[in-house]
């Protein structure tokens, strides 16, 4: 509660400090400002959708910056069930949670009010038509969404230990730290960036919901390396390079080789298909990957827009665990075979320039076979659930140019036909109960209604 009081205070004063600086930021869907005679999504001879372009012809804007935003919100589910974490001990992956009521919304950790993000950006943009130029960009965020892109390495060690840079379920890290370099047509990045998977990015400015869509859950957030990007013309751009999947130099083993493209066929259709083929190493196991995305967005008319997200990820690691088991040593082995996948959809209607309205269905699939065995002769063969559907409503407020307001209301459900029992559990709902203790099946639900709403401050 704490906590919750002191990101209440800070919103409050975010809002002091934005009214006394006068400072504008445009919010919204629409944030293009073209002029009258040209085609966008924001045409400011439309009153009722944008704001005339405020910019005068011919100043020029200065390409360092500092912005940033807080986000706290409200979570609710109809069982009521409060998070419980794995311990931080060696063994387990940082940031785990033991199947809490909103562990399925992906974005947040816990029941009640919450600070999900205090975001501050800061660097210098870069502009190569004249030639080169160098610029880069530092962005550090706080929260209880932090821990999505923390990186092993930097803010965390990998798989072990107690998190260096949050517990519980507030995190801190550096979402991105990246030198920038532009010539003509070629555009270089080297340092810690957002991984360019998936419709759905960490920053909460960048995506229509509250929440996220569980296909977030299969691919890296953030990657640490360098990749080039070259455009060809204002309908394609191709990209590719090196990088360490949410990781930061922890090994000299663990990298990838990253590609994409970008292509707009027509002013209303953009195609975005990004990849990564490499191998990593987490906790004791040897993992080979495979992760691409394809992100279609569609601008129907003014008002409607429509975007489809598939995701793919295919695994095959090989793991080695040693543990002590009444005072005797075990190995245990196993073969991870993963191949999870899912698609998202969100359809957005702009009812004017304060109002949208949103619907999100996804549908991903869990295809994990993961047979071990032990020193002592033990075998056996663990499942996990076959599909998971989620179905999502919300809005998009903007009182005013530096304030949005995210209401959603969320139903999520499980396919356990492939679970039959036995020592793991396929993730249903209402699991544990308030003394941490497992509940009995019977009381187990494979289905939750849940819900919140957020309140983004720009600054």
């Amino acid at each position: 509660m704490k906590k919750f009081i002191m990101g209440c205070l800070g919103v409050i004063t975010a809002i002091v400090v934005i009214q006394f600086a006068q400072v504008e930021v445009k919010a919204g869907v629409f944030q293009d400002c073209s002029p009258c005679e040209e085609i966008s999504e924001c045409n400011p001879c439309d009153e009722a959708f944008c704001d005339p372009c405020e910019a005068i012809c011919g100043t020029k804007k200065s390409k360092w910056f500092i912005n940033g935003y807080l986000e706290a919100g409200f979570v609710a589910n109809e069982y009521g069930q409060k998070n419980f974490y794995y311990p931080k001990t060696p063994g387990y992956s940082h940031n785990d949670v033991i199947y809490g009521n909103t562990d399925y919304l992906q974005n947040v950790k816990n029941t009640g009010g919450q600070l999900n993000q205090l975001y501050i950006s800061a660097g210098k943009s870069v502009d190569g038509s004249r030639g080169w130029d160098f610029g880069g960009t530092v962005d550090f965020t706080f929260g209880t969404d932090a821990g999505f892109v923390q990186s092993a390495g930097l803010e965390y060690a990998a798989g072990h230990g107690p998190d260096s840079w949050g517990t519980g379920d507030y995190y801190s890290a550096f979402a991105q730290a990246y030198f920038e370099a532009a010539y003509k047509k070629w555009n270089i990045k080297a340092g810690k960036l957002y991984a360019p998977f998936g419709s759905n990015g960490y920053k909460s400015t960048d995506r229509f919901f509250y929440s996220l869509a569980d296909t977030f859950a299969f691919v890296p957030a953030t990657a640490a390396g360098a990749y080039a990007t070259y455009t060809f013309n204002d309908k394609l751009s191709v990209y590719g390079g090196w990088v360490q999947p949410d990781q930061f130099g922890e090994t000299s083993h663990d990298n990838a080789v990253l590609g994409g493209i970008i292509f707009q066929p027509t002013k209303k259709l953009n195609l975005h298909y990004a990849f990564a083929i490499g191998k990593n190493t987490v906790q004791d196991a040897d993992i080979n990957y495979f992760v691409n995305s394809l992100v279609a967005t569609y601008q129907i008319n003014k008002r409607w827009k429509y975007i489809f997200d598939w995701t793919l990820k295919n695994v095959n690691d090989h793991w080695v665990d040693e543990y002590d088991d009444d005072g005797t040593d075990v190995t245990e082995t196993g073969t991870n075979r993963t191949m999870d996948y899912g698609i998202n959809n969100e359809l957005i209607y702009q009812y004017n320039s304060k109002w949208a309205f949103g619907v999100r269905a996804g549908w991903v699939h869990n295809g994990e076979s993961s047979p071990w065995s032990d020193s002592e002769g033990d075998s056996g063969n663990w499942w996990s659930y076959d599909n998971k559907y989620t179905f999502s409503i919300g809005a998009n407020w903007t009182p005013t140019k530096w304030l949005l307001v995210k209401p959603e209301l969320r139903y999520d459900v499980f396919d356990l036909s492939r679970y039959s029992g036995g020592s793991y559990q396929p993730t249903p709902f209402n699991t544990i109960d308030d003394n941490g203790e497992w509940r009995e099946t019977t009381e187990q639900k494979k289905d939750q209604f849940s819900g919140g709403i957020s309140a983004i401050v720009k600054f």
